[in-house]
């Protein structure tokens, strides 16, 4: 037994759905149950009862349940201990952002501020995509993340703290299009391109909301990821619906529409994170973010 199985265990137990934990965690359903199987062979119990309509846990499976929960808060714990006793100038600290997202003076005036306090941390940058950001949250592969609100509802384990609410946008390819007055009715009959997600429903009701106001749903083409999108868009081969936070929105060859939606983007952590390191760090986030926005 290992610990992808143990998380993989403890996911479909708090989710009680294969299907939902395999959104979650961007793993197929049969990889998931076939762990689950040889967990239980090695357990030699039954875990879980499933049938059409719903998954629920055994007798056994429960008392392994409360095991691996204590297990797994009790190894964080004791590792965050650990760290605290080794040379400080092994310690990295982990954020994410949104792929795409053109955060050129953000960062380095965060990075700048947070090494003023403590020099000897370095500070590492993931960026990856919506759904990503949260289960590194949760599995803790992120110290902090910035990343949409919306992204994380229904998930009591992560604390937001709201930053700002961003403007949505349409862009296309000027090179296809021209240079017009465009607005959003011009593209109806237009492909969408838009980030795979495990399932395609997250990100088609995202965009609905954001179309909400308009009289049409885009036609979706789903591709691998943020930088494909872009890509098919910057060679004429549809449209996107990106947020004004992205480096595309500046690009020449880009026509951007604005749209009427918003997106409030939030600071995100485990609300059981009091390490008082990544607290200075969420208050250099939210600083730093409104003195470069005149917002102090």
């Amino acid at each position: 037994m290992n610990d992808i199985q143990i998380d993989y265990f403890m996911a479909v137990a708090t989710n009680l759905s294969f299907t939902k934990t395999s959104e979650e965690l961007y793993v197929s359903q049969p990889a998931i149950s076939r762990q689950i199987a040889v967990m239980e062979k090695e357990l030699g119990v039954k875990l879980f009862t499933r049938n059409n309509k719903k998954t629920e846990l055994t007798k056994a499976g429960e008392l392994y349940f409360e095991l691996f929960k204590n297990y797994k808060a009790d190894f964080i714990e004791t590792k965050k201990k650990a760290l605290s006793f080794e040379d400080k100038n092994n310690r990295v600290f982990r954020i994410g952002f949104l792929e795409g997202w053109d955060l050129y003076d953000y960062v380095p005036a965060i990075i700048s501020r947070f090494n003023e306090v403590y020099p000897d941390i370095k500070v590492l940058i993931n960026c990856c995509g919506i759904k990503e950001l949260s289960t590194l949250i949760l599995t803790d592969g992120l110290d902090v993340a910035i990343s949409m609100k919306n992204s994380v509802e229904g998930i009591p384990e992560i604390e937001t703290i709201d930053l700002c609410s961003i403007g949505k946008t349409i862009v296309y390819s000027k090179r296809k299009y021209g240079e017009g007055e465009y607005t959003p009715y011009d593209f109806k009959d237009t492909v969408f391109f838009a980030p795979y997600s495990v399932v395609d429903r997250v990100v088609s009701k995202a965009i609905s909301d954001c179309m909400k106001g308009y009289d049409f749903m885009p036609k979706l083409q789903f591709v691998p990821n943020h930088e494909s999108m872009i890509t098919c868009v910057r060679n004429g081969m549809g449209a996107a619906i990106t947020d004004e936070w992205v480096w595309a929105n500046y690009a020449e060859d880009i026509g951007v529409i604005p749209i009427d939606a918003k997106d409030m983007i939030s600071i995100l952590l485990m609300k059981s994170n009091h390490d008082p390191v990544t607290r200075f760090m969420v208050d250099v986030l939210d600083d730093t973010y409104k003195e470069l926005n005149g917002n102090t």
